[in-house]
């Protein structure tokens, strides 16, 4: 009697398709430790990296918004005369169109590099049949089901592109923090989602039981809080309750990890990813225009303040983290980097209302 042939199991290769929340999330081009992370799994050939048109189109797009409005009024000539009057130093003068072009020429071509380093194959939005997604659209259904609405075409187009990518033998893994994909995914064969790039280390046999890092960290506070405060006065910090004001001299005064978990370096001795939850004691100065004393222009219906009132206040943040620790002989030795995982602007409260009780 014959025998019968043994099957190899499949050796599965995922590809994974990156959100643009999630890119943009992880910091701006080149990325932070974790795409750092992600280009190593890339590189031991344990993951490939899908992206589309659109997405990488969505990463510059948003990151030339954020800094758009924190440089935008360098384009007022009443700005610049301020600036060097207080500084010595005289400003370009530049138009707000060419400022746009001038910061989309560089998020373009960084958003591309860094694609580039995660050597990711990009999807083309115009190789989907329209009519594939507008059928969706009529019958209420994938993408446009319950409370699906128009904005999202550009994820059912981007879902079509990656469902001619799923296999069993590369199943794909879509990584977005975001809901949209949820009901789809369902739906379609060998397509999965992860809702972070932790989530994506750890569905990938990656995430490791967290070494004793209490020590390590209570030996390096002093480095720890000095890192957070260089990266809290590289983002700044924004006034949720002001309008116009100027938050500056921003000092960390104390840094409490809250959460953390670490995942293993590919290569044995290499750096270990920690991602997680610090609470952040800050010492800010501001300045605003004085509102409660504006002249109320009835003509152009606006308010014209005459004075600044400046001061100064204590703030606390909640701000999500991504560091990378060195290791010497199996023990963390010393912190590499640290990132801020979100790439939105941080927001405080200049005047909480217990002020006025």
């Amino acid at each position: 009697m014959a025998k019968k042939p043994i099957k190899k199991p499949i050796k599965k290769t995922p590809k994974v398709f990156l959100d643009a929340n999630v890119v943009i999330g992880a910091g701006k081009p080149p990325g932070g430790p974790e795409i750092a992370r992600v280009v190593d799994l890339v590189e031991a050939g344990l993951i490939s990296v899908l992206t589309t048109d659109l997405t990488t189109t969505e990463v510059a797009k948003k990151h030339v918004e954020n800094d758009f409005e924190t440089i935008k009024a360098i384009s007022q000539p009443h700005f610049r005369k301020i600036v060097e009057g207080a500084t010595g130093v005289a400003l370009p003068v530049i138009k707000r169109p060419e400022l746009r072009e001038k910061l989309k020429a560089v998020y373009e071509k960084s958003t591309a590099e860094m694609f580039k380093s995660l050597e990711a194959k990009t999807l083309q939005i115009d190789d989907v049949k329209p009519s594939i997604v507008f059928d969706d659209y009529a019958a209420g259904e994938g993408f446009f089901a319950g409370d699906g609405k128009k904005d999202q075409f550009p994820d059912a187009f981007a879902f079509e592109c990656l469902k001619g990518e799923a296999s069993k033998k590369h199943p794909v893994i879509i990584v977005s923090s975001d809901g949209d994909f949820e009901g789809p995914v369902k739906s379609a064969d060998h397509i999965s989602l992860v809702k972070s790039l932790p989530e994506l280390f750890k569905s990938l046999g990656l995430e490791m039981v967290a070494p004793e890092l209490d020590a390590f960290f209570a030996a390096h506070k002093d480095d720890l809080v000095a890192r957070v405060d260089k990266e809290l006065n590289a983002w700044g910090l924004q006034s949720d309750d002001v309008m116009d004001a100027e938050v500056y001299e921003i000092t960390a005064n104390s840094v409490e990890i809250t959460k953390l978990t670490a995942f293993k370096s590919i290569e044995a001795g290499g750096s270990i990813l920690v991602v997680g939850t610090i609470e952040v004691e800050a010492m800010i100065s501001f300045t605003h225009p004085n509102w409660d004393e504006a002249m109320y222009d009835s003509e152009d219906k606006v308010l014209i303040p005459f004075e600044d009132e400046s001061g100064e206040t204590e703030v606390s943040l909640t701000i999500e983290v991504a560091m990378s620790i060195a290791v010497d002989e199996g023990n963390a030795d010393e912190i590499e980097a640290l990132r801020f995982r979100n790439g939105d602007f941080q927001y405080v409260t200049l005047y909480p209302p217990d002020m006025y009780k």
